[in-house]
C-alpha cells in the first residue's frame, strides 16, 4: 500500500526537505560538493515550476551513494519512470522501475522524499555500485543530464502537448456546462492539433453546435452529406440525430419522420449508441419505419433504460403490434431468418439483426453476418451471440470473419461495468490494460447505467472501492467516473440516479486524492454544482459540505481562492434553509485571508470575499491601497453602463454591488430572465457592455440579447461566481481606459 503525506504545494515543502534530507543518515551537505550544489540548483529550479517537475538528487549512507527521484503525479510518475530507465538502466545500478510503495524502508530519508512528492508511489530509490569510481561518475553525469533536459523543456510545448483526449474531455465539460465561449475556446486548441484527423475535427464541431443548439449553421455545413456517410462516433451520431429531431413537431409521428429519415437515414443504429432523449425518439421511429414490432421495440428500448420518455411512450402506442414476436420468430425457418437479419444489417438496424440471428444456430456460414452486428452495437444480447458462435466454431474462425479489418471486438469488454469500475481502480491491473477499461466504460457507460438498477450496481462499486484501504490506484479511474456522472447527466437520466453516481464520485474524491490536482479538483467542482442543483435536503446538504471540506485542504492556497469562492457561492445560492455546514468550508479559507497575503489574490477575488465574510462572523483586514499589487480598478468616463446577465441571483447582485462600490459613477443593470422579455432586449440595447455568465444562463435569454447587439460588446464570465462576472467586466473597463473605446 502506498504512503501518502499531506497537501501543501510543492514549493512550500522544498525547505523543510531539504533540511530533512540532507540530514542524518546522509552524509552529503550543500555547500560543501559543487557537483551536489549544481543538483541541488536545477531541481530548486524544476520544484519552483507550474507544474512543478520530477527531481532526482543523491545522498550517501555508510560510504553509498544512493539516488532518490520524485515525481509529483502519477502520469510525472510514469514518465520519470521511463526516464530513468533509459538514463541510468541496470549497468551501474540496482535500478528495478518499482517505487517505494512497493519496497519501504521507511528510513528518514524516504520519509523526506514521500513528504516532498506526496505518495510514495511517485518516489524511486536506487543504490550505485560501490566500488568503482567510474561508476559513482557516470551515474552522476547521467543524473544531471536527465534534470538538465527536464528543466530545459520549453514550458510552452509541455502546456500544449496535452494528451488529446484531456483536451477533448474538457470540450466535453465545456459543452456539458453549456459554457459557449469555453467550448469555442476548447474546440479552436483541438482544431489546431495536429494529431486530429481533419474526420474528428468535423465531428468535434458538430458536436459544439449541436450541444448550443446552433441549428441552422448545422445544417448548413459544408461537409454535412459527408459526414452522414463516414462512420460516426456516438456522440457525433448524437448531435446528427437532435439536428434531425429538431425539424420536427414536438408530437412524434412516422409521417413527419419520413421526409427525414430519407435524408439523414440510420443515425443510431444500436440501443448502445444511444446518448440523448433525441437519439432515443430518433431509434424509434427509424426501427418503427423500417417495420419492426412496437413490443420488441419497447422491450429493448426498456432494457436500456429509455422506455419511460413520454414521446417514445406515445408513438409507441399509436402502433399497431403487426410484427412478429419471439414465438414467430422461433418458428421462421432459417432461410427467413438469414434473409430478415442481411436486410436488418443493409437498413442499419443492428440490433434488430443481432435479435434474428440470436434465434438461429450457430452455423459458420452466418458469421460474417453475426461480426458485422456485433461491431455495431456493443449489448449483452450482442456479446452473448458472439461467444456463443465463439464457443462453436472457435477463436481462429472468428479471426477469419473479421478479416484484415480492426478486431472490434477486443475493445469489447464482456465484464459488467461495476467490474469494469473495481478493475480501474485495483494495484493488480496492469498499466497496458488502463486504456482499454477506460475507452471500454467511454463507450457503453451510459447504456449500462441508464439500464434498470445499473446506476445502483455503479454506485455500489464505487462505495466499495471508497470504503475500506481506499484505491490501489487513483488515475484514471476517477477521472472515468467524473466523465460518467457528466455523460449521465447530459442524457438526460432520472434526478436520483444523476444524484446517487454524483455524491459516491464526490465522496471518492474527497476521502483519497490528496494529489492536489487543480484540473481535476474544477471538474469536482462543476459536478458539485449540479449536485447541488438537482436539490438537496438540509442532511444530504450538510454531508456533501463535509465532504468538501475533507478534500479542499490542498486549496487552501492562495492562487486557488476564485475557484473556492465559486464554490461557494454556489453552495450559498443553494443552501437549504436549516443547513448551517457551509461556515466548515467557508472559515478556513476566509480566514487566511490578510494583509500578508491580500497582494496575491486577485482583486476581483479579494472584494468578493471581503463582501462573503461577514456572513460567516468574519472581517477581512486589507493593507492600504497602495500596497495591493496588481489590477486597480480603472478610470470610468461618466455615463458608462454595464448590464450583467446570469441565472445565478445572488452572486449576480453581489457583482452588481462591487462594481458600484469600486466605480462610483457607473450605472449597472442585472438581468436574470430565463426568457427573451421586453427589459431584457432593453438592456441589450442601452448598456456598453454585456456580460453573460453562459454557464448559468437560458438558451432563449441570451439568443435574444445577442440579436440585439449585434455588434456591440459581450464579454462571457468563465465561473459561476460573482469573482467572473467583476473580472469580466473589469478587463474591458481597463481596456477602455486605454483605448478610443469599442464600437457599438
Amino acid at each position: 500500500m502506498s504512503t501518502r503525506a499531506a497537501g501543501a504545494p510543492v514549493v512550500q515543502r522544498w525547505e523543510s526537505f531539504q533540511h530533512a534530507f540532507f540530514a542524518p543518515p546522509n552524509e552529503l551537505r550543500v555547500g560543501a560538493v559543487r557537483q551536489l550544489d549544481e543538483l541541488v540548483t536545477i531541481a530548486q529550479q524544476l520544484v519552483a515550476q507550474d507544474p512543478p517537475k520530477p527531481v532526482v538528487l543523491p545522498a550517501r549512507i555508510d560510504g553509498v551513494t544512493h539516488y532518490f527521484a520524485m515525481a509529483f503525479g502519477a502520469e510525472q510518475s510514469r514518465m520519470l519512470r521511463e526516464l530513468l530507465q533509459s538514463h541510468i538502466g541496470k549497468t551501474w545500478t540496482d535500478f528495478d522501475g518499482q517505487s517505494l510503495a512497493a519496497k519501504p524502508s521507511g528510513d528518514l530519508l524516504e520519509r523526506a522524499a514521500i513528504a516532498l512528492a506526496g505518495d510514495s508511489r511517485y518516489v524511486y530509490r536506487f543504490r550505485v555500485a560501490g566500488t568503482p569510481l567510474a561508476a559513482r561518475i557516470s551515474v552522476r553525469e547521467s543524473v544531471q543530464a536527465l534534470l538538465t533536459s527536464i528543466a530545459g523543456a520549453p514550458r510552452r510545448n509541455a502546456r500544449l502537448s496535452l494528451p488529446i483526449g484531456r483536451l477533448i474531455g474538457d470540450l466535453a465539460d465545456a459543452c456539458a456546462s453549456r459554457a459557449e465561449q469555453e467550448s469555442a475556446a476548447a474546440y479552436a486548441v483541438l482544431a489546431s492539433d495536429h494529431r486530429l484527423s481533419q474526420a474528428n475535427r468535423m465531428f468535434l464541431q458538430i458536436q459544439v453546435l449541436a450541444a448550443f443548439e446552433r441549428w441552422d449553421e448545422l445544417d448548413q455545413h459544408p461537409e454535412l452529406d459527408t459526414l452522414l456517410k463516414l462512420p460516426r462516433p456516438s456522440l457525433a451520431s448524437d448531435a446528427l440525430a437532435r439536428l434531425a429531431m429538431s425539424k420536427l413537431p414536438n408530437t412524434l409521428g412516422l409521417a413527419a419522420f419520413g421526409p427525414v429519415a430519407t435524408r439523414f437515414n440510420a443515425l443510431i443504429d444500436s440501443v448502445s449508441r444511444i446518448r440523448s432523449t433525441a437519439g432515443a425518439r430518433y431509434y424509434t421511429l427509424w426501427a418503427l419505419t423500417a417495420g419492426e414490432s412496437p413490443d420488441m421495440l419497447r422491450e429493448r428500448l426498456t432494457r436500456a433504460g429509455w422506455a419511460s420518455d413520454p414521446g417514445i411512450v406515445a408513438v409507441l402506442d399509436a402502433q399497431p403490434s403487426a410484427s412478429p414476436d419471439d414465438a414467430e420468430l422461433a418458428g421462421s425457418s432459417v432461410t427467413e431468418l438469414r434473409r430478415r437479419a442481411q436486410e436488418s444489417i443493409e437498413a442499419g438496424r443492428f440490433d434488430a439483426a443481432v435479435d434474428l440471428l440470436s434465434h438461429m444456430p450457430t452455423d459458420v456460414a452466418d458469421l460474417p453476418a453475426v461480426v458485422e452486428a456485433v461491431s455495431h452495437t456493443l449489448t449483452t444480447t450482442a456479446l452473448a451471440l458472439l461467444a456463443r458462435h465463439r464457443a462453436a466454431h472457435g477463436e481462429e474462425a472468428i479471426r477469419r470473419a473479421f478479416g484484415p479489418a480492426p478486431r472490434v471486438d477486443r475493445g469489447i469488454e464482456p465484464t459488467a461495468l461495476p467490474d469494469r469500475i473495481a478493475d480501474l481502480f485495483a494495484a493488480s491491473t496492469t498499466p497496458q490494460r488502463l486504456p482499454e477499461l477506460a475507452e471500454s466504460i467511454a463507450q457503453t457507460g451510459v447504456s449500462e447505467l441508464r439500464v434498470p438498477g445499473g446506476t445502483d450496481a455503479a454506485c455500489l462499486a464505487i462505495q466499495k472501492i471508497t470504503a475500506g484501504g481506499g484505491p490501489g490506484r487513483l488515475s484514471p479511474g476517477l477521472d472515468v467516473c467524473i466523465d460518467l456522472v457528466r455523460d449521465l447527466k447530459t442524457s438526460n437520466a432520472t434526478v436520483d440516479d444523476v444524484r446517487s453516481l454524483s455524491y459516491r464520485v464526490l465522496e471518492l474524491w474527497a476521502y483519497h486524492d490528496n494529489s492536489g490536482d487543480r484540473h481535476r479538483v474544477s471538474r469536482i467542482a462543476r459536478l458539485i454544482d449540479g449536485l447541488v442543483e438537482l436539490g438537496l435536503n438540509v442532511e444530504a446538504f450538510d454531508e456533501v459540505v463535509e465532504l468538501v471540506r475533507a478534500g479542499w485542504d490542498p486549496f487552501l492556497t492562495d492562487a486557488d481562492v476564485p475557484l473556492g469562492l465559486d464554490l461557494l457561492e454556489h453552495l450559498l445560492a443553494h443552501r437549504p434553509g436549516r443547513a448551517d455546514s457551509l461556515d466548515r468550508f467557508a472559515v478556513p479559507m476566509l480566514s487566511r485571508i490578510g494583509p500578508h497575503n491580500a497582494g496575491r489574490i486577485p482583486s476581483a477575488a479579494l472584494a468578493v470575499a471581503v463582501d462573503l465574510a461577514p456572513s460567516f462572523g468574519l472581517t477581512i483586514t486589507l493593507p492600504p491601497a497602495e500596497r495591493v499589487i496588481g489590477e486597480q480598478p480603472a478610470t470610468i468616463r461618466p455615463g458608462t453602463r454595464i448590464a450583467l446577465y446570469s441565472l445565478q441571483a445572488q452572486a449576480l447582485e453581489r457583482a452588481a454591488r462591487i462594481l458600484r462600490s469600486r466605480y462610483p459613477g457607473l450605472e449597472v443593470l442585472v438581468c436574470a430572465e430565463r426568457v427573451a422579455t421586453d427589459s431584457l432586449r432593453a438592456a441589450a440595447r442601452a448598456a456598453d457592455l454585456f456580460v453573460v455568465m453562459d454557464r448559468a444562463a437560458a438558451h432563449a435569454a441570451t439568443t435574444a440579447l445577442k440579436a440585439e447587439r449585434p455588434t456591440a460588446p459581450i464579454r462571457y464570465a468563465v465561473g459561476k461566481g460573482s469573482t467572473s462576472l467583476i473580472e469580466a467586466a473589469e478587463e474591458w473597463l481597463r481596456n477602455e481606459a486605454t483605448a478610443t473605446g469599442e464600437p457599438r
